[in-house]
């Protein structure tokens, strides 16, 4: 199925300097953090700071081209959409590399025990998500992709369509899993995809035009989500609390997800490991690259971006005078 991203909407021209829009998801992560916390409010001080919710990377990403945000946090696979979209944005930041936060899990009483049992079965996960991916490059591994039916839901119909027992296993990712847990099995979770070289996580993009008219509050922005990845490793428990508070969560569903990701610190998000330097891609990136050759080859993308053109895409800060303010 082809998953090509149309995006028709205007341009904005709004310049409002006294205004930020941040597109966000609904998770106990770095920006979660930071709202509750008060980090934004601190840090532009007069500033109309407007949060506004995205169900999916599709819808963000359609925002960044309209200039409905001029941040957006989603999964890196909806950052490749976006650069083969040709949308005028930049890789800002890596919010959080997935872990055991998501899951290929499977129904105990389908008597599935390891991943060939899957032949034959129906497996749902969100389309043109870091769960897809995951889930696509698993089947390949295990030369599955033809044996098994895979079904695109959101997160809530996989949960409505596991109880009614029309389907096998899912991808997907917390608070999802919890729910399916009870009488469900975990057969593999993106870490297991980590170590094979296919790792994913959440990334903030930020608009061109946004970074080229006011670049100061770019790296305000960066200092904020790095004082709350500080956070989380000097005062864990204050950060989950946040979290929790600001998602509307329970502070142990809050701990469980965070617990299934890394959120690396400002020095390490320009290291050779992650996003890189000027002179370096990073391996985080790399990775990328590689996620947009497959998701070409699965048709979920025009064509395949090269070395050049993510290097181009990635934003970095340069010196370690940015993160020892």
């Amino acid at each position: 199925m082809s998953l090509f991203l149309f995006l028709t909407a205007c341009t904005s021209t709004d310049n409002n300097s006294d205004q930020i829009k941040i597109g966000i998801l609904n998770t106990p992560n770095d920006v979660a953090v930071a709202r509750n916390l008060n980090y934004f409010e601190k840090e532009f001080p007069g500033k109309q700071l407007k949060f506004i919710t995205f169900d999916s990377g599709v819808d963000a990403n359609k925002a960044l081209m309209s200039g409905g945000v001029d941040f957006a946090t989603m999964g890196d696979t909806n950052g490749v959409v976006a650069l083969t979209a040709d949308i005028p944005v930049k890789l800002l930041w890596i919010n959080e590399i997935c872990g055991n936060n998501e899951q290929l899990i499977v129904k105990k009483s389908s008597n599935i025990k390891n991943i060939q049992d899957l032949k034959g079965k129906k497996i749902a996960t969100p389309f043109a998500s870091t769960s897809h991916y995951s889930l696509m490059i698993v089947l390949k591994k295990y030369h599955l992709e033809d044996k098994v039916t895979v079904l695109d839901m959101d997160t809530q119909n996989i949960v409505a369509a596991w109880k009614r027992g029309n389907i096998d296993a899912a991808y997907t990712w917390q608070p999802t899993l919890t729910q399916l847990q009870s009488d469900g099995k975990t057969l593999l979770d993106s870490s297991t995809l980590g170590n094979w070289g296919y790792s994913t996580g959440n990334v903030t993009l930020v608009r061109d035009q946004f970074l080229k008219d006011r670049p100061k509050d770019v790296e305000k922005f960066v200092k904020v989500l790095s004082k709350a990845h500080k956070l989380r490793k000097s005062n864990y428990h204050l950060a989950v609390k946040a979290a929790a508070k600001q998602t509307g969560i329970s502070v142990s569903d809050a701990d469980k997800q965070m617990k299934g990701t890394d959120w690396i610190s400002i020095d390490q998000e320009y290291s050779t490991n992650y996003l890189g330097n000027k002179r370096n891609i990073g391996q985080f990136v790399k990775e990328m690259q590689v996620a947009g050759k497959f998701m070409y080859g699965q048709q979920t993308i025009s064509y395949a971006p090269g070395f050049d053109e993510f290097n181009n895409f990635t934003y970095r800060f340069g010196g370690d005078q940015f993160w020892k303010h």
